[in-house]
C-alpha cells in the first residue's frame, strides 16, 4: 500500500478512534484535517468519510433550534457503534 491510498473498513472493523463527520457533529465536535479511511457497506454499495478524533476541535455554538442532539459523548457514540454491528449480524447472519 503507498502513502496515498486511503483505508477502507468493514462497518464491523472501524478503529475506535474513527467517526463519520454526521457522528462527529453529534459529539459537537468538527473535523480539522482530511478523511484518514472510509467504512463501506458493500449490501448498500455506499461508503462514508472517516476522520481521526484526534484531528477535530470543538464547533462554536450557534443560537436558533437544532433538532440534531449535539452533546453526545464518545461512549454513547461508541455503545451505538457496537448496537448497529449486533443488529448488522442478526439481518446478514451467517454472511459476515
Amino acid at each position: 500500500m503507498t502513502s496515498n491510498e486511503i483505508l477502507h473498513y468493514l462497518p464491523e472493523e472501524v478503529p475506535d478512534h474513527l467517526f463519520t463527520q454526521s457522528r462527529l457533529s453529534r459529539m459537537g465536535l468538527t473535523p480539522t484535517a482530511d478523511p484518514v479511511a472510509y467504512v463501506v457497506y458493500p449490501e448498500q454499495k455506499a461508503k462514508y468519510k472517516l476522520f481521526d478524533i484526534n484531528g477535530t476541535r470543538q464547533r462554536k455554538q450557534q443560537k436558533g433550534l437544532s433538532l440534531v442532539q449535539k452533546d453526545a459523548a464518545i461512549e454513547q457514540i461508541l455503545a451505538e457503534r457496537r448496537h448497529e454491528i449486533e443488529v448488522r449480524r442478526i439481518q446478514f447472519g451467517a454472511i459476515l
